[in-house]
């Protein structure tokens, strides 16, 4: 990947499209913006996959993300919750729930890349269609 830098935004062209970055949100995305929703892109991806290879249909997987950051060292992440809401035609139960999220952080590469420096917490709850 090939960034530019310039006018106080980072910019790529990148397979999908154009991106701009910058923590001036009226630039483009900011950089905590982006790094949750790579967290957030990977994770669901990878608990759809094993929904799907489990047979659980479900219609529609919602998330939500809450955050705490340390303002003592230059606003670090901290720590992250990613809440998932699985919209399905039947309950999941509590145990199968944990065991589907511990799934999901074991085999999502960009939690993985952090969650040594970063506590991440994996939830998921279900709700019927």
């Amino acid at each position: 990947m090939n960034f530019t830098f310039n006018h106080g935004k980072a910019e790529a062209n990148l397979e999908y499209g154009n991106i701009s970055i910058s923590p001036n949100k009226d630039l483009g995305f900011r950089p905590y913006e982006l790094f949750i929703s790579s967290l957030v892109g990977c994770s669901s991806y990878v608990l759809g996959s094993i929904l799907t290879k489990r047979r659980v249909c479900f219609d529609q997987i919602n998330i939500h993300v809450s955050s705490e950051r340390n303002s003592e060292k230059a606003n670090r992440i901290e720590q992250i919750t990613i809440m998932t809401e699985v919209i399905t035609e039947s309950q999941i139960s509590d145990v199968l729930s944990k065991k589907l999220a511990d799934l999901v952080i074991k085999n999502c590469g960009m939690i993985q890349s952090v969650i040594e420096c970063i506590d991440i917490r994996f939830q998921i709850v279900t709700k019927e269609s």
